[in-house]
């Protein structure tokens, strides 16, 4: 390829992986009710904090009308909810422009399938990063957290699940399970084949309650204890919030000196992850976090006061 046709190359892959993954996203949030939020942001920096009103607790008092004693006051506090940044980017791909001479094909083709590409991982990337991020900080919570490990799922244990949230459990938006989740509960007679959204492996359905079951495959949703066990989570609007940071960058780089000459094609950016009512534990996660110190649940540091102020709830079943 010629300099211009690099150039139409890098148009091509980056309008492509923006575009798709814009529109994707758009159908994502909207059949998720809003739970898992995929959204452009502009983060400086290694983290976004953001200061939150902490609700009084106890504020309304009975009031002895004859009375004359002292009453205790109530501070009016701020909480800190704090993101951190996510750095993410693809391998370098190989091009090298004899090959593309060779299949006599263009470069708005090729630059077209790595974008496409590029979007669909990326999404899938986002989506396992919130996953993971949740249920982190969900494992340490006893009172959003129903242990049905001792069975497969029900649609009965799935509304165990959903009472730990007691009057606020209408609050829950939608549910992400594995695919053998979803089986289960279809197998005890849960039937609708209603799909609401498909992108790459993710589908969405909806049960009875009016509440979407996500299915996914991500890694984060299963785990080995004594077998295979699953994480599903019930998730309310605003759970996790994941913000692009619109700072893409690629790069061609040409290389000489073997039997054929080379080329390779790189890109890489960065998205925030916040969870309602966690904070990132600036010290003990730190900076850039990889997939491990993002599943760790000492990282995510619950601000929130009620439980039930948090993103959710979270069941476990074989």
């Amino acid at each position: 390829m010629a300099l211009s046709d690099l150039q139409v190359f890098s148009e091509y892959a980056y309008s492509t992986f923006t575009e798709m993954l814009t529109y994707n996203i758009g159908l994502f949030n909207a059949a998720t009710r809003g739970a898992v939020v995929l959204q452009g942001g502009a983060h400086q920096g290694d983290y976004s904090d953001t200061a939150i009103w902490a609700k009084i607790s106890g504020l309304v008092r009975r009031r002895d009308a004859y009375g004359s004693g002292a009453v205790s006051e109530k501070v009016l506090t701020q909480l800190l909810d704090t993101s951190v940044k996510v750095a993410a980017g693809i391998a370098p791909v190989r091009l090298d422009p004899s090959m593309m001479k060779w299949i006599q094909r263009s470069p708005e083709e090729a630059g077209a399938v790595v974008g496409k590409q590029m979007a669909m991982d990326s999404m899938a990337d986002m989506l396992g990063t919130a996953l993971t991020s949740s249920i982190a900080a969900l494992t340490a919570q006893a009172a959003n957290l129903h242990d049905g490990t001792a069975a497969i799922a029900s649609l009965g244990v799935l509304n165990t699940a959903r009472a730990k949230l007691g009057d606020r459990a209408e609050g829950i938006a939608c549910w992400i399970m594995h695919s053998k989740v979803v089986f289960d509960i279809y197998g005890a007679a849960l039937t609708n084949a209603n799909v609401l959204f498909s992108f790459g492996n993710l589908r969405v359905t909806h049960d009875g309650f009016g509440n979407p079951f996500v299915v996914s495959d991500a890694p984060a949703l299963s785990y080995v204890s004594s077998g295979t066990k699953y994480h599903t989570l019930g998730l309310v609007p605003g759970a996790v919030v994941v913000d692009q940071n619109n700072d893409f960058v690629d790069n061609i780089q040409t290389i000489n000196g073997a039997e054929n000459i080379k080329r390779t094609y790189q890109a890489e950016w960065s998205y925030n992850v916040g969870v309602k009512g966690f904070q990132w534990d600036k010290t003990n996660g730190g900076k850039s976090p990889n997939d491990a110190a993002l599943a760790t649940s000492t990282n995510w540091d619950k601000y929130a006061t009620s439980f039930k102020d948090l993103c959710g709830v979270m069941l476990n079943s074989q």
